[in-house]
Parts: C-alpha cells; sequence; structure tokens
C-alpha cells in the first residue's frame, strides 16, 4: 500500500515560534523530506499560515503531536496526496 506523499495543513502559528526553526524542525521528522511554510495572515498574536511536508510515508498523527506540542494550531488538511509518486 502507497503511504501519505504530500499534505497541506492549514495552521495558526503563535507569534513567538520562528517558521524558520519550525521549517528545519519539521524536515528533520522520520519520513520528511521538503517543507514550505507560506504565511498568508499576521494576526495579533498569531500567523495563519499553509504548511506543506513531502515525503515518503508521512504520519499525520505524528505530525499533527509535533504542532500541536509546539502549540501550534492545525484548523484544517486542504490537500493530501499518496500513491507511488507525488502528484502534481
Amino acid at each position: 500500500m502507497a503511504g501519505i506523499r504530500r499534505m497541506v495543513l492549514d495552521v495558526l502559528i503563535p507569534l513567538q515560534i520562528s517558521t524558520v526553526e519550525l521549517a528545519q524542525k519539521l524536515s528533520k521528522m522520520k519520513g520528511i523530506e521538503a517543507v514550505d511554510i507560506l504565511i498568508q495572515e499576521t494576526e495579533r498574536r498569531v500567523e495563519s499560515a499553509k504548511v506543506t511536508i513531502e515525503g515518503d510515508e508521512l504520519d499525520y498523527e505524528q505530525i499533527k503531536s509535533f504542532l500541536e506540542g509546539s502549540s501550534i494550531s492545525i484548523q484544517g488538511v486542504d490537500r493530501v496526496g499518496a500513491g507511488k509518486r507525488n502528484p502534481g
């Protein structure tokens, strides 16, 4: 069975968390090959962002646990790709 290869998450990141450090930490997790964070809006205490994660056999529960443990709120899963190759 082919696993999840790409996820796009809609998240709220507290302003005190560096998106550069967040991307670096995510990219070091098992199975993650690439991370892209796009800030869409900055509010008083949080940034609204799209986090794109790519790799082989991504573990959503592990990623969710890491983000929530870092005080980052997942608002939704906007896109998921699975299969033997990355979808276009």
